[in-house]
């Protein structure tokens, strides 16, 4: 290649970068694609000339099913939801967290990652917002189905005809794809591909290695149980109970910690139950989702108080569990509370419990 043509090829790559950074200032307009092929055909020596955040070859990732293109870094990134907006603190990305949604007063975020969020612009307390997402110029949003996407409202694919690059959370993954089973190395594995994504990945392996040695720890502590009480996770409802299914965290927890899900039989994450079911199933532990009203006890009050329940051993002989909402859906805090959990339900075992291992990392330089 001629010293005048390599200028006017890093000069048409600037250009087609400029679109891709600018594009997110049209809302409403179909962006120009980006031109991956280029970038991917520069020679070594010039790759030090390729404009920031373009990558030297596309990243391609499996996102529900389906092979999701990355061709940038993010450097404006958006998440929604608590769990989700804390998986992006853990990773110590908040530098590039321009915007988040999803968290409203009931759903409050680990005091420890308070700080790294107070600066940062809460663009909606309740569902995704894409003006709001477009008028922060993101190039990367962070949800997940039933946390943010919905069909008919902002999904993936609505993002990507506005230039903005997207993440599903893989246990909302149940609404669009067959799955066969939930585990807590699900949320281990968003994380790993963020940081794939945000080419963090040194940074984040030693954060993300403290959560794998948790979950190891904790089966070898749970080697050779086969008691399994039975266990109803009630989120809300009076009339009809929000439960979890076979497919949401809590499942994965419980597999862990050594519980079995009365709901288990559920193919979705979080759905209705019934409070038939409740009563045949007899339940010996509840566990309770702490977020809203009523409170947690205002919810263990109502369980005491329906007559039908009474005699359901869990009731009977007193026994909840109470966690938060960041820590009953994908996150980091799973692993903690899977410990908890098998603490709870075997305590003759006698389980580490870790005290804070899901504090977030060093934030990396830009």
């Amino acid at each position: 290649m001629t010293t005048s043509a390599s200028r006017q090829t890093l000069r048409a790559l600037a250009a087609a970068a400029a679109l891709v950074l600018t594009g997110c200032d049209r809302p409403g307009g179909q962006q120009p694609p980006s031109r991956p092929s280029q970038a991917a055909a520069i020679p070594m020596a010039e790759a030090a000339a390729v404009p920031a955040g373009l990558r030297a070859a596309p990243l391609e990732i499996d996102v529900c099913g389906q092979p999701q293109r990355y061709d940038r870094v993010p450097q404006r990134a958006i998440t929604h939801d608590v769990n989700i907006t804390e998986m992006f603190l853990f990773l110590g990305l908040g530098p590039r967290l321009v915007g988040y949604s999803g968290i409203p007063s009931r759903k409050e975020i680990s005091p420890e990652l308070m700080t790294q969020l107070a600066q940062v612009p809460k663009l909606s307390s309740q569902d995704m917002n894409l003006e709001n997402m477009l008028e922060a110029r993101a190039d990367f949003v962070f949800g997940g189905w039933s946390y943010g996407f919905r069909p008919g409202g902002v999904t993936p694919e609505l993002l990507a005809q506005h230039g903005v690059a997207s993440y599903v959370l893989s246990e909302s993954c149940i609404h669009v794809q067959k799955r066969e089973r939930v585990a807590l190395g699900d949320t281990l594995a968003d994380l790993r591909n963020v940081a794939r994504i945000f080419a963090i990945e040194a940074q984040a392996q030693g954060q993300i290695d403290k959560l794998q040695a948790s979950i190891d720890q904790l089966a070898v502590q749970m080697q050779g149980n086969t008691h399994r009480p039975r266990v109803f996770v009630f989120d809300s409802g009076e009339k009809i109970p929000t439960t979890v299914g076979g497919f949401g965290m809590p499942q994965a927890m419980l597999d862990a910690a050594g519980g079995s899900n009365i709901f288990a039989d559920i193919a979705s994450n979080w759905p209705k139950g019934n409070w038939e079911d409740v009563i045949t199933r007899d339940p010996e532990w509840i566990v309770i989702i702490d977020y809203g009203q009523p409170s947690a006890q205002g919810k263990i009050d109502f369980l005491r108080a329906k007559p039908e329940l009474a005699g359901v051993s869990a009731i009977r002989k007193q026994r909840f569990f109470v966690i938060s909402y960041a820590e009953a859906t994908p996150g980091p805090r799973n692993v903690h509370v899977a410990q908890r959990l098998a603490a709870a339900l075997h305590p003759d075992r006698r389980i580490t419990v870790d005290s804070v291992p899901w504090l977030p990392a060093a934030e990396p330089k830009p």
